[in-house]
């Protein structure tokens, strides 16, 4: 019964062009085979996954700790994970810090233990399916302002903000799938203004903006008590988990009470060890400051074949070729050119893109490889 039911659910996803496969990514080989492969799908910005300074770190660590970690950190795995919670804070200069297994994992966990029933959430309409989830998971109502609309931002509180215990502003610091920036500058006012807190998934742009510090860091904002930051360890810092940020007592409360942080098993020993090197890496500034003249570089090239008409301030372009873009990805596969097509229900119909990432190994005969493939494909 499950069985034919499933299949038929199978067919019909793939009827309707929405079916997905997983594609191994030999291009992680290290071999001869893959020199002229060009990937522009990673999150990697800053090739920190394969820097040696870091893999040597993590095989000095893994012989001294071991494999795994063994256990939540509530039993058996808090090994060196404070040391990297110390560092992560210290960076992005908050009175504490708490990792989690996963970024998707952060944002459920601290967006359901914070906000309760009572409360209310605003939450930009293109936030990250983990902030989609985690306010689904919490019992507060939740609201959906148009994408980077503060006007509309303020309409929705006027209107609702009496009913309500607590307010919670939730956006992206940078947009996964269009690579723009979230106001902070204004969502901040806006946060003051009405007493909220202001909850920002900082995972695009950690490692990326603000010389490295993050979003808040690219407006010049200081942390502060209803500032809530939230991150990634697997995009820039080149590793795996997710972090959050902020005072003392936001800490302590999740550390409580955030489901997936108290029965999760906590990450590898050896993990934390190369995420705990690649900040002290990255706080040196030399890897964001490389990527900025990078993204420059992919600007004037991208315009020059009429892919983007402004230039973008962070590494990830949205080329949108509606229903062309899956062969047209496709196509550049087969051409050694590795650039995953973005579809519904990730992005509205007719919104299908390239997701273009670029990162600091990129030169500029890749950019130009890259466009005249898209040209000659699309």
């Amino acid at each position: 019964m499950l069985k034919s039911q499933l299949q038929q659910k199978l067919r019909e996803l793939k009827d309707n062009n929405l079916y997905r496969f997983l594609r191994k990514n030999n291009m992680r080989n290290n071999n001869e085979d893959n020199k002229n492969y060009l990937d522009f799908s990673s999150n990697d910005y800053l090739c920190l996954s394969i820097n040696k300074e870091i893999t040597d770190a993590i095989k000095e660590r893994g012989l001294k700790y071991g494999f795994g970690s063994t256990g939540s950190r509530l039993t058996s795995g808090d090994i060196n994970h404070q040391l990297l919670e110390h560092k992560i804070a210290e960076f992005k200069g908050t009175e504490r810090s708490l990792i989690y297994s996963s970024g998707y994992a952060t944002n459920v966990g601290v967006i359901s233990a914070l906000c309760k029933k009572g409360d209310l959430i605003l939450s930009d309409k293109l936030n990250h399916a983990s902030i989609i989830d985690g306010c689904k998971l919490s019992k507060s109502d939740v609201l959906i302002y148009n994408h980077c609309d503060t006007d509309n931002l303020i309409d929705l509180i006027e209107k609702n903000r009496n009913n309500y215990n607590n307010l919670f502003i939730i956006t992206d610091g940078v947009f996964s799938m269009d690579g723009d920036i979230a106001p902070l500058d204004k969502l901040k006012k806006i946060a003051d203004e009405y007493n909220g807190i202001l909850i920002i998934d900082d995972a695009h742009g950690t490692g990326v903006l603000g010389n490295g510090r993050g979003t808040l860091k690219h407006f010049n904002l200081k942390p502060s008590d209803n500032i809530i930051q939230i991150g990634t360890l697997s995009k820039a810092v080149g590793g795996l988990g997710g972090f959050v940020c902020g005072i003392e007592e936001v800490i302590e409360y999740l550390i409580n009470t955030s489901r997936s942080f108290i029965y999760s098993t906590s990450l590898p020993p050896s993990v934390v060890s190369g995420c705990i090197k690649s900040f002290e890496i990255i706080e040196k500034g030399a890897p964001t400051k490389k990527l900025q003249k990078n993204i420059e570089l992919a600007n004037k090239i991208f315009k020059e074949h009429d892919l983007i008409e402004e230039d973008n301030l962070t590494p990830i372009y949205p080329f949108i070729f509606g229903d062309k873009t899956m062969d047209i990805a496709e196509r550049l596969i087969k051409n050694n050119i590795f650039c995953v097509g973005i579809r519904y229900p990730t992005v509205p119909k007719g919104l299908e893109r390239l997701r273009v990432s670029i990162n600091i190994g990129h030169s500029e005969g890749d950019f130009r490889a890259l466009c005249e493939s898209i040209k000659k494909f699309k």
